[in-house]
């Protein structure tokens, strides 16, 4: 064999595997957000937090439903409480970015708020974490924020 024929064989092996990976990556997991939010909650405490409904979700952050398969959020009745959890199933084909994009709006504003007089909810504002996986979005504010986010990671796959 010569070399030009070497290469020919690895650039289309290579292309074999790449295709693979990236067609992996966007597959939306079979799971509904209800049944993430089971394995999330096992680390994530929410027994002092509340559902929230879809009528009040629609007014805090004006989501369109019509792109959400399903969705699970927990926040507290305290406005002194920063602690929240969100997980949305989006339909597929859907693009999360405006989604995440108004959750970060909200969390920034709500740094602004806390910034000045409550140092440790803003601190935890800080830290929120927010991730799109699997047609998963994951947003989490809280003291096991990170923990949650490895239980959602490990949930999705």
């Amino acid at each position: 064999m010569n070399k030009h024929r070497v290469l020919e064989i690895f650039c289309v092996v290579f292309l074999v595997i790449f295709i693979f990976v990236i067609s992996y990556e966007g597959a939306y997991t079979e799971k509904t957000a209800k049944e993430i939010a089971k394995e999330v909650t096992s680390v994530m405490d929410v027994s002092e937090l509340t559902s929230v409904s879809k009528r009040k979700i629609k007014q805090d952050f004006g989501f369109d439903f019509s792109q959400i398969e399903s969705f699970v959020y927990y926040a507290s009745e305290s406005i002194m409480t920063v602690d929240e959890l969100m997980i949305i199933k989006l339909n597929e084909g859907v693009n999360a970015e405006s989604i995440t994009e108004t959750i970060e709006k909200r969390v920034q504003e709500k740094q602004v708020l806390f910034d000045g007089y409550a140092p440790e909810q803003s601190a935890l504002l800080k830290n929120y974490v927010i991730d799109f996986d699997s047609g998963v979005i994951f947003y989490a504010v809280g003291q096991s924020a990170t923990e949650a986010y490895q239980a959602f990671r490990a949930a999705v796959r």
